[in-house]
């Protein structure tokens, strides 16, 4: 399937894609995330009655959430397993831990999703969790985000000190350099929300959970200003300018 997803996916001609023909540790990576959301349906109650059924239906915009959010990092990993592919001792580490990381997220996605659906739309699912334990399911998850984006981080780390072995471009360094700066982001952001959540908590574990949860929407302006200036710099290589360098 990532053969075939790359093959029709739109490529950058200024970059040599190293691992467009995906590797046996890229098929391993992709059932890895079968199984994650296999266990998220597995998770989910057998309907014995037209009440159970409603309340498997109410489950419903959790699950969707859940999957929304292994395919986002899916999409990460495809991204960078395509341009750089994983034959690097240490980049294969990485990538079994990130590995580990994706089995051990489902979870704590599961349960927050869920909570979060109860909260916002009474759905009354059973999730058996007390107000003041919010902050905690806050904390617990957001180490759990940071450690999987630390991880993609390191990725493009350990690509960027490769650059010699895999013979890179300006442009592609640049890109290297970019995305892991992006991935640094990614990673921050739950970062801070795990040190807002802790400063309020003493104070008022209601605000606690709603500024915890809020600081996640610090998303939207960053990535807005990292894909503005990564599109802006990127103009200033060309193919002319890249075949030159040779």
């Amino acid at each position: 399937m990532r053969n075939a997803i790359n093959q029709s996916s739109s490529h950058d001609p200024r970059i040599d894609y190293r691992g467009a023909t995906a590797s046996r540790l890229d098929n391993l990576t992709d059932a890895v995330f079968g199984i994650a959301i296999t266990l998220l349906i597995f998770n989910l109650n057998n309907p014995n009655s037209f009440a159970d059924l409603l309340t498997f239906t109410k489950t419903l915009p959790a699950f969707l959430i859940s999957i929304t959010f292994l395919i986002l990092i899916w999409k990460e990993h495809r991204r960078f397993s395509e341009v750089y592919g994983l034959t690097d001792a240490r980049l294969i580490m990485y990538n079994t831990l990130f590995i580990g990381l994706v089995i051990f997220y489902v979870y704590p996605l599961r349960f927050l999703t869920l909570f979060l659906t109860n909260f916002f739309f009474q759905t009354n699912i059973q999730v058996s969790i007390q107000g003041n334990q919010v902050p905690a399911l806050m904390i617990y998850y957001g180490f759990i985000a940071f450690a999987l984006y630390f991880t993609i981080f390191l990725l493009y780390n350990r690509a960027s000190k490769l650059k010699k072995e895999l013979s890179f471009n300006s442009y592609e360094s640049f890109y290297t350099r970019c995305h892991a700066e992006r991935a640094a982001l990614m990673f921050a952001v739950p970062l801070i929300s795990i040190g807002v959540t802790l400063i309020m908590t003493p104070y008022s574990f209601i605000w606690a959970s709603v500024t915890g949860g809020f600081t996640y929407f610090l998303y939207t302006p960053a990535l807005f200003l990292w894909h503005r200036n990564f599109a802006r710099r990127s103009e200033e290589f060309t193919e002319e300018t890249i075949a030159a360098e040779n």
